[in-house]
């Protein structure tokens, strides 16, 4: 059995408001796909994500795995006001669908999905 994989830009994601975003990745999560996030999502945005996963649970949609890496940046001037705009100076974050990814293993520089299509 096949396991799809999408690679989203962050151009696609950086003008969505927050709800729309949620929505944007919840829907391709409901598809079965396993998204990989150039950016990442700030944590403010992971807790909302999962609050709405939630709230969807059901039979045939039982919640995704979720995990970032952020860059780890110096503390200049830019980066700092960066952060308390509420952006992001880079990362990764890895999203899917719990029925398919069955172990997310994260380490200091990488992040290990396993995933399994019965």
């Amino acid at each position: 059995m096949k396991i799809q994989m999408e690679f989203i830009s962050s151009d696609v994601l950086k003008d969505m408001l927050g709800g729309d975003k949620i929505e944007f990745i919840l829907k391709k999560i409901k598809g079965n796909k396993i998204l990989v996030l150039d950016g990442g999502l700030s944590p403010l945005e992971e807790t909302r994500l999962i609050e709405e996963t939630m709230s969807k649970i059901n039979k045939s949609f039982r919640g995704i795995e979720i995990s970032t890496l952020r860059d780890k940046v110096d503390g200049g001037i830019k980066n700092k006001l960066i952060k308390f705009l509420g952006g992001q100076t880079g990362g990764l974050t890895v999203i899917g669908p719990s029925k398919l990814v069955k172990k997310i293993k994260k380490e200091p520089q990488k992040i290990l999905l396993f995933a399994e299509k019965r």
